[in-house]
């Protein structure tokens, strides 16, 4: 199992103009700096890049910025492109996906990455695990990583069982195959307890039914029913258009309400101001025998004129008050009336809604029953159950064979050795890191998180998380890289806390590419990488955005002219047909052009 290597990180907010790059180191990499530098927001940038979303809100963050992780696996370099929902996946230039499904996006990346593992949704659907399960076990979230549950990620509990399986997976305590067949029979033993159910159910029905010795005669005209049905529907139809159309004209009146009242307010100054001009010239004339301009202070010979032309302007001004305050007048008893109407249309809305509801309710059942004789609806309600009962059967089959597939499996693989591995290295860690030595550690099931308090559970945490990491090397290589976004200790244990830190770094596997945010300089990445983050200094800059805004608002070109060909194709919406990643690269790449084509492909990026 090859090692997921990051590269780079890109973060472009077009709203603040801004934007910032960071390289990371192929070994060791520390951000350090005060609280509320930014390194946080980076660290999560990076997984939200690739599609996980980390534990921990970001005040004041721009969730609108468009991301770019360029990463490698296996000789193969890519970069995962995201703004809000919309997500893309490239290889060079040459784009091998995008989507704003989740399930399609787990699709995508699993596919480029080799990620095998397959759970079960809660709503009992086999789907391939998400980019937060392949980072699951290598990321310390400072915000959700501490606890007693696995709330690294907001969306691990989307899945049945979830961080389990995937530790189990990465730590090979099962075959990649196993959690696929695993999760196909939980769904198969979900469909039978469903069908057993309905038996039940059947059964209590028939019970009943059989208490009852004689025909209930109900005359039934189902086309009359049905003419019925329609009517009321039509006019629901009708009365949600006039709902619309009120609305409508609610919001008109608002705006032309508030419109209005701004026009009195304004033409009040204006007679206010114009009165006030008024009286200026008439004082200076008075006084100096000609008219002065009380807006230049120009003078002017004494005109009759003039002043009946002021006059004129007031007269003018007093009939457009008028005007509008009679227009608002009417806008407000008209909104008046249309929110009566509107009150009442959603009275009748309601009442016919629940009429068609109970109309529909009856015919389902209890007309249905009315309308035959007992023999008759237990003939059909035994019938069902036969056929039910012959579903169960199916599954049953089908889930016997699913349990041969399994043992087989386990029969040929060594579940013990990783477990006991796993074991001794978290209690070699406990040790070594001087942390709580918890009970039963002998017995410490793979999932299980350590529960402390106090300054001290930090050292628990990190000699568990410590002990995956050993487990599920291969090669001297981890999956994934190791990200640590250490815990704000407020000032307690701080310099114990870095020397744990360090320790944790100096034992990680060796072929691990290592990414720690720290309060202070950790002297064990000297060999490394190492940027400082300073309070009060801006993240994102606008010489960045400059430099960066071009390529990253290409990427979004390129995604989206891929799902409107998508959309074209299918002819519908992405959520109606979406295509899964092989689809994807058959449909298009980075010139918008058929793989194959004979015609020469241009490259988007360039100019």
């Amino acid at each position: 199992m090859s090692s997921l290597q990051f590269k780079r990180i890109r973060i472009c907010s077009e709203a603040e103009q801004a934007a910032m790059e960071l390289t990371f180191d192929p070994k060791r990499t520390l951000l350090w700096g005060p609280n509320g530098a930014g390194k946080s927001a980076v660290i999560k940038s990076v997984f939200r890049a690739i599609g996980a979303e980390p534990h921990g809100e970001l005040p004041g963050w721009d969730y609108r910025a468009i991301l770019a992780l360029n990463f490698s696996f296996r000789g193969r370099e890519f970069t995962s492109v995201r703004f809000q929902d919309l997500r893309g996946l490239f290889e060079g230039s040459e784009l091998l996906g995008a989507t704003t499904s989740d399930e399609e996006w787990n699709e995508i990346f699993s596919e480029a990455v080799d990620f095998q593992l397959r759970l079960l949704s809660r709503d009992g659907q086999l789907q391939r695990a998400s980019p937060e399960h392949f980072f699951l076990p290598f990321f310390v979230n400072q915000d959700g990583s501490f606890g007693s549950h696995w709330d690294t990620f907001n969306g691990i509990r989307k899945f049945q069982q979830s961080a389990l399986q995937t530790l189990e997976y990465f730590a090979r305590v099962r075959p990649p195959k196993y959690f696929g067949i695993k999760a196909e029979e939980q769904g198969v033993k979900v469909k039978i307890a469903e069908r057993r159910a309905e038996i039940t159910t059947l059964q209590r029905t028939r019970l009943r039914l059989k208490k009852t010795q004689r025909a209930l005669p109900v005359r039934l005209n189902q086309r009359e029913f049905q003419e019925e049905i329609q009517e009321l529907t039509r006019r629901l139809l009708t009365l949600s258009k006039a709902q619309e159309d009120l609305r409508k004209h609610i919001i008109e009146d608002q705006d032309l309400e508030v419109s209005l009242t701004e026009q009195i307010s304004m033409s009040e100054h204006a007679l206010k101001v114009h009165e006030a001009d008024f009286q200026f010239a008439a004082r200076e004339s008075i006084d100096k025998s000609e008219f002065i301009c009380p807006t230049c202070n120009a003078k002017h010979p004494e005109s009759f004129h003039m002043f009946l032309g002021l006059a004129e302007d007031a007269r003018e001004l007093n009939l457009l008050r008028e005007r509008l305050v009679h227009m608002a007048a009417s806008a407000k008893e008209r909104l008046k009336r249309n929110r009566s109407k509107a009150i009442a249309l959603k009275r009748d809305f309601s009442e016919l809604n629940a009429l068609l509801a109970t109309k529909k309710g009856k015919f389902t059942f209890d007309d249905f029953l009315k309308s035959r004789s007992v023999l008759v609806a237990d003939d059909q309600l035994a019938s069902e159950e036969r056929l039910v009962r012959k579903e169960i059967e199916a599954h049953e089959r089908q889930l016997g064979e699913i349990k041969i597939s399994l043992a087989d499996l386990e029969k040929h693989h060594d579940a013990k050795a990783p477990l006991k591995l796993f074991r001794t290295k978290f209690a070699k860690a406990l040790v070594r890191l001087e942390a709580p030595n918890p009970t039963g550690v002998s017995k410490w099931p793979l999932a299980k998180r350590p529960d402390a308090s106090g300054s001290r559970h930090a050292r628990s945490i990190f000699a568990y998380y410590s002990a995956l990491w050993h487990t599920m090397v291969t090669d001297g290589r981890l999956p994934a890289p190791i990200f640590v976004d250490s815990p704000n200790q407020g000032g307690q244990d701080k310099e114990n806390l870095q020397k744990l830190i360090a320790s944790v770094v100096r034992a990680a596997p060796a072929g691990s590419q290592v990414v720690l945010c720290h309060e202070m300089y950790v002297e064990a990445f000297s060999d490394g990488k190492t940027i400082e983050f300073k309070k009060g200094s801006k993240l994102l800059d606008g010489a960045t955005f400059k430099r960066l805004s071009r390529e990253m608002f290409q990427y979004l070109a390129v995604a989206r002219t891929y799902l409107a060909q998508v959309k074209d194709v299918d002819g519908g919406s992405e959520a109606e047909s979406q295509p899964g990643p092989d689809v994807a690269r058959q449909r298009v790449s980075i010139s918008g052009q058929r793989p194959n084509s004979e015609a020469k492909q241009r490259d988007l990026f360039e100019p």
